[in-house]
């Protein structure tokens, strides 16, 4: 993959999750409330339609969750035009760290709620942000040879 290919995919990729945490910030009430729970649903098998924003508490997770998704995805975005479309190793080092990062540390927190599956769902976000900056880094060392 070119890094002009990584940059692309890299920003097309950020604003989509971007959408994506939008959507469970503000999924916590109609009319968006039964699309985010079937996402949530999908997360916590079995799909049984049981997730509900009932409770304060959840509600208020779930739309900080989606906060926090939008604003690693915005930071990702603009590592990507700032720093590693002029600097390819260090903002691929701070792309793969911090998607590292947030993988491994969430996936731990996953698996302790009881909902490992979620961690299966987490590697497509993986792929997403470090595939091209592996893919990107290995065609630039090719084309350095």
């Amino acid at each position: 993959m070119t890094h002009s290919t990584a940059i692309t995919w890299l920003k097309t990729c950020s604003m989509a999750l971007v959408v994506l945490g939008a959507l469970f910030s503000w999924g916590t009430i109609d009319p968006l409330a039964n699309i985010t729970l079937s996402l949530i649903d999908f997360i916590i098998l079995p799909m049984d339609g049981a997730q509900s924003f009932a409770a304060t508490e959840t509600r208020l997770l779930t739309a900080i969750t989606g906060g926090l998704t939008a604003g690693f995805s915005i930071a990702i975005y603009m590592m990507t035009v700032h720093v590693y479309a002029e600097n390819q190793a260090l903002g691929g080092r701070i792309i793969l760290v911090t998607t590292f990062t947030w993988f491994v540390i969430d996936g731990i927190g996953s698996i302790l709620a009881g909902v490992s599956f979620n961690v299966i769902a987490n590697v497509t976000f993986l792929i997403m942000f470090a595939l091209p900056v592996f893919l990107s880094s290995r065609h630039a060392k090719t084309q350095v040879t």
